[in-house]
């Protein structure tokens, strides 16, 4: 099945561009049918690459996302988060002011034919926080019947990339982190503090899988040793062909650190997460923790 989207973006099949028209088989009416709802550092940027590779499958990209705003002339200065920024992220459930541009501006991300269509925004997988309440309202509202995947990766190496791409890009959202060491900002707030908050899984793990009927969780550790059997497992979820795909998976933003994780933070952050890994072990005893720090 051709992947056919706008602006001419080339199929994977053939590597040869398509011009966009109307008579294509595109359903335009049409919402994702899978979200990747996070969790940020966890894998996202990686997972909608690789998915992408699938014939059957279309994730939203920073390439077509921005395609469809050229070809649509679509206009969201007025925007906040991901909707009109250079990634993959749509970040349209997480902010009422995205959400307020109407599900027609939304559906038109999602022209294609393939069987699976989605996007990825890992900022709705922290729907609790104060600059997001409404997001899962929003989202169950729209999409209830979508396919929900939520990656987690060890929640100390998590916040610990968080703390990194905050020291390498300096975004003003992380301004009270810049220029602290890893442990300064560990031990800063605790109770309000998004380094920390976003490793924290548990309640949100238990209040997705409330709302909806169909929600994969897989590990970033497992899909970067094993790639193949890991995205298959996804494959599946998502109801499209699995199997000896031979598909050229990819890390994606693997990036080498300045430091090094500091062993009085992993102590500190050992006690601290304890609590919520046990329950998310207790609620998902079949994944592969072995690749986790020990709690």
């Amino acid at each position: 099945m051709n992947k056919l989207t706008p602006a001419g973006q080339p199929s994977k099949d053939n590597h040869q561009p398509y011009q966009y028209e109307y008579e294509h088989p595109f359903d335009n009416d049409r919402l994702p049918n899978f979200i990747i709802v996070g969790v940020m550092k966890g894998g996202t940027s990686a997972a909608a690459f690789n998915l992408n590779l699938h014939p059957d499958v279309f994730c939203v990209t920073e390439t077509s996302k921005f395609e469809t705003m050229n070809f649509h002339k679509h206009n969201l200065k007025n925007s906040k988060g991901g909707f009109n920024a250079w990634h993959k992220e749509l970040d349209f459930f997480n902010h009422k002011e995205n959400f307020d541009y109407g599900i027609d501006i939304y559906k038109t991300f999602f022209q294609s034919n393939c069987t699976a269509v989605g996007e990825s925004s890992p900022n709705y997988f922290h729907f609790n926080e104060p600059q997001y309440r409404g997001c899962l309202p929003r989202m169950m509202k729209t999409i209830p019947n979508a396919k929900i995947i939520i990656l987690l990766r060890d929640p100390i190496t998590r916040a610990f990339s968080h703390w990194n791409m905050i020291q390498k890009t300096k975004p003003e959202w992380g301004k009270t982190h810049i220029g602290k060491s890893f442990y300064e900002c560990t031990v800063d707030n605790p109770k309000h503090n998004p380094l920390l908050n976003r490793s924290k899984y548990f309640s949100n793990l238990i209040q997705f899988r409330g709302v909806f009927k169909h929600v994969y969780v897989g590990l970033q550790e497992s899909l970067m040793l094993d790639p193949e059997t890991e995205y298959n497992k996804i494959f599946k979820f998502l109801g499209v062909r699995s199997g000896n795909l031979n598909l050229p998976y990819q890390n994606v933003h693997c990036q080498e650190y300045d430091s090094s994780l500091d062993l009085k933070s992993i102590n500190y952050l050992k006690k601290y997460f304890k609590y919520d890994v046990d329950n998310i072990k207790s609620l998902l005893p079949n994944l592969n923790y072995s690749l986790w720090n020990e709690y």
